[in-house]
């Protein structure tokens, strides 16, 4: 699969924090019949910002020459101030947004028929980022995923080098890196089943990007 097949001069556009959120939306799309490799007018280029607040500068340029746009951002503190901090940048554009992040996933239409779409990891009310959304999707029979927190936990207590604010990160990876094939990249997980495409939290941002693009 490759996502070079959707041209960056595509007049729809996703814009993302990094590779992994790519990759994780490239391989969940496609569990819920997505064809990346032939795919349709809709689809949008997804474009790998390499941070949020390059994301956050290549949303007004985009916005002027895409028709339908959507952005994925971490929320890493709080909810409220990430959505407070989107809204200022885009006053004046034309879009309507809500005073609050919709739990749905936002859309907006300008008046010329434009489409804007936010999406906020984990899922529009908590803060977090891309590996809380994840978690979202470990099956929830996992025998694993319970004793993954005690060890990240005990991990730090002994010393381990990570920040307290990335310790879902290493969660996350810690729990990859016990499965029958360890460490799977994101994407290459999702496309493996060792994350739940179905779960509740995959379905809402699907349905959210259908929202946008289709």
């Amino acid at each position: 699969m490759t996502a070079a097949k959707v041209k960056p001069n595509a007049p729809h556009r996703l814009i993302v924090e990094g590779r992994d959120d790519q990759w994780s939306i490239i391989e969940l799309t496609a569990k819920h019949g997505w064809d990346w490799d032939n795919p349709g007018p809709h689809y949008p280029y997804i474009d790998d910002a390499k941070g949020d607040t390059l994301a956050l500068e290549a949303l007004p340029v985009t916005l002027r020459s895409c028709r339908r746009v959507g952005i994925v951002l971490d929320a890493d503190l709080a909810v409220g101030d990430r959505w407070q901090s989107l809204c200022d940048r885009l006053t004046g554009s034309g879009f309507p947004l809500p005073d609050l992040p919709d739990p749905a996933g936002a859309v907006a239409a300008a008046a010329d028929g434009r489409r804007l779409g936010v999406w906020l990891m984990p899922d529009n009310q908590n803060p977090g980022k891309l590996e809380d959304f994840l978690a979202l999707l470990v099956p929830p029979d996992d025998p694993c995923w319970a004793w993954s927190q005690e060890s990240t936990m005990r991990a730090s207590q002994l010393g381990a080098g990570f920040a307290q604010t990335d310790f879902i990160k290493a969660r996350i990876h810690t729990w990859l890196a016990w499965q029958e094939e360890p460490a799977l990249p994101f994407g290459t997980a999702i496309r493996g089943a060792t994350f739940a495409h179905d779960a509740d939290a995959a379905r809402r941002f699907v349905a959210w990007m259908e929202r946008l693009f289709v």
